[in-house]
């Protein structure tokens, strides 16, 4: 079966669509990708930022013109909209890391005006950890004076930013939680201005600073914290609960540990060549080395999401990750067929990425109800 490019470039458009790009902004450009008529990654990757980022040149105008005018909303909107065409462009998996950390630089950068504009308070600030800092961003529900607040810490997959995981944010401030979105070894800023890699020991140092950093916070609830994430993320916040015993509770949502999972489903580019190993880095034992990851039960409330069509994690090894949680636990197999996948395509990015517009609230319910 001959693959259409726009089958390819499933697993971005979903990513895509699930950080908020406009829908009728995707089908123009998919559109464009169809005029693609030889199947090259160097064209596919020609035409996919070329189209983003002239759609982000447009809208950067707007944004511009509104700040300029006073119009704060209509100008925190428009910004919004650049860095969703940023993050369209950043999904894309490139050798070049230069022009990868280029991209990646607009999209920190429009992320950032946008927020500075927002009525709740935004705080930018980095965690020192041994190897390097944890750049992060603490969204409070309010202006952040309301006393201390209850805290959810998220964790987005590799490959992936803080940037994104204001997804996760939003739902959880509309419900009076701060939340803290931080950069992963491996992941945003952590990697491209402190070289810290997704390795086993890097990660755990991390966990460790990252605790340490809420619990000296006056304005923070150090009894009322939580961990929440998915891909790999929800591995992270697995094994973040299981390091800090007195963790309120945990989300987990199509979690990912990569020594649970069938190597052969794990794709190409996720294994080899530059971006991986940059990300990664460059260790012949590396899954011996991300083992420590997994080590651990929880005894807080645990909450995990899964889907029989990931392949990646299979229904046995999510299962194997459920049974590891020895409190209060619940589990939703979401049963729906990823829209955006063939038989052939079926990745772990779909089902999650497919359902989060109705999966978020309950999840933000079920730590909301454990928090408040």
């Amino acid at each position: 079966m001959k693959w259409r490019i726009r089958d390819l470039l499933n697993p971005v458009v979903t990513r895509t669509l699930l950080y908020g790009a406009n829908s009728f902004d995707m089908e123009y450009i998919l559109q464009k990708m169809d005029q693609i008529k030889v199947m090259s990654g160097k064209q596919i990757k020609v035409v996919w930022l070329g189209e983003w980022e002239r759609k982000a040149e447009h809208y950067l105008k707007y944004a511009q013109m509104s700040e300029e005018k006073g119009n704060i909303i209509s100008a925190r909107e428009y910004y919004k909209m650049v860095t969703r065409c940023h993050y369209a462009c950043y999904m894309i998996n490139s050798d070049d890391i230069e022009q990868k950390r280029e991209i990646y630089k607009n999209l920190e950068k429009y992320y950032k005006k946008e927020v500075s504009l927002r009525s709740n308070r935004v705080e930018f600030i980095e965690i020192d950890t041994k190897g390097g800092k944890i750049p992060a961003y603490l969204h409070f529900p309010d202006n952040g004076k309301s006393g201390k607040y209850p805290c959810v810490t998220t964790y987005s997959g590799i490959g992936s930013c803080k940037e994104e995981l204001d997804l996760l944010s939003s739902a959880l401030n509309e419900r009076g939680i701060a939340v803290l979105n931080v950069d992963m070894p491996g992941t945003g800023s952590a990697l491209f201005d402190y070289d810290l890699k997704c390795i086993g020991d890097q990660l755990d140092d991390a966990f460790d600073a990252i605790s340490a950093y809420l619990e000296s916070r006056e304005d923070i609830d150090s009894e009322r914290m939580a961990n929440y994430g998915l891909c790999m993320g929800g591995g992270y916040a697995f094994r973040a609960s299981a390091k800090r015993e007195k963790t309120k509770c945990c989300v987990s949502l199509f979690p990912l540990f990569l020594n649970f999972a069938d190597m052969e489903n794990i794709p190409i580019w996720m294994k080899r060549g530059k971006w991986s190993a940059y990300q990664y880095g460059e260790y012949d034992d590396y899954l011996e080395r991300m083992k420590s990851i997994e080590e651990g039960n929880i005894s807080c409330d645990f909450l995990m999401v899964h889907s029989d069509d990931d392949n990646w994690m299979d229904t046995d090894a999510s299962v194997k990750l459920y049974d590891r949680a020895k409190g209060y636990k619940e589990h939703i197999l979401v049963e729906e067929k990823p829209a955006y996948a063939s038989e052939e395509t079926i990745m772990h990015a779909m089902p999650v990425g497919e359902q989060f517009h109705w999966v978020k609230h309950i999840a933000a319910d079920f730590l909301a109800e454990r928090l408040k």
